[in-house]
């Protein structure tokens, strides 16, 4: 059954923030490498990631958004994800048949907005948004991407990266400007790499 999430990334080449500052001094990112199937498309994306094959669709641009001096678009996708943990194709037969690794470390805070004021929490919410920011490696090239994510019940998600976003971007200490043109998700981003 199909996950809907709402999202808002940037890809960009130069750190955005100091980590420390927003992150907290010495946080540790979480390192893996996703295998991307060549995208044909900005509004698909297939993905190899620990196991699990994932696909999403995007299904709308929801809406342009200006906050802090922050311009993007929130995407509406539609996920589906299955295990293959048994049975993973192994890199090298991933890279002869076009796949792209994507090397990341990603710093993650998990906001929730299940009550007035919004705040970080150790595990998952009922409701709330991501917030990451992730260095990605693919051949060699360094760039990074903002994202926030939305999780929770149907008629909440939008609303959560709402807050999340908004709360966030106009507390980041000296961010770089976030542009419309850097605003995508993976497929884009991947179309463009």
């Amino acid at each position: 059954m199909p996950v809907t999430t709402y999202e808002l990334r940037w890809f960009i080449r130069e750190k955005p923030f100091l980590i420390d500052k927003v992150f907290g001094v010495g946080s540790e990112p979480d390192e893996r490498v996703d295998w991307y199937a060549p995208p044909a498309h900005k509004g698909t994306g297939t993905k190899l990631r620990e196991g699990r094959l994932e696909t999403k669709l995007r299904t709308d641009s929801v809406e342009e958004v200006h906050v802090a001096g922050c311009h993007g678009t929130m995407e509406r996708w539609q996920k589906w994800s299955a295990s293959l943990a048994e049975s993973m194709p192994d890199d090298a037969l991933l890279a002869a048949n076009g796949w792209i690794a994507v090397r990341k470390r990603r710093w993650l805070q998990i906001w929730s907005t299940e009550a007035a004021e919004l705040a970080i929490v150790d595990g998952r919410a009922g409701q709330g948004a991501l917030f990451e920011l992730t260095e990605l490696e693919v051949s060699s090239v360094t760039s990074w991407t903002v994202g926030f994510e939305a999780f929770g019940p149907e008629g909440t998600r939008q609303s959560s990266l709402e807050r999340v976003m908004t709360h966030v971007l106009e507390h980041l200490p000296a961010h770089g400007r976030l542009a419309s043109s850097d605003s995508m998700g993976y497929p884009a981003w991947l179309l463009r790499a």
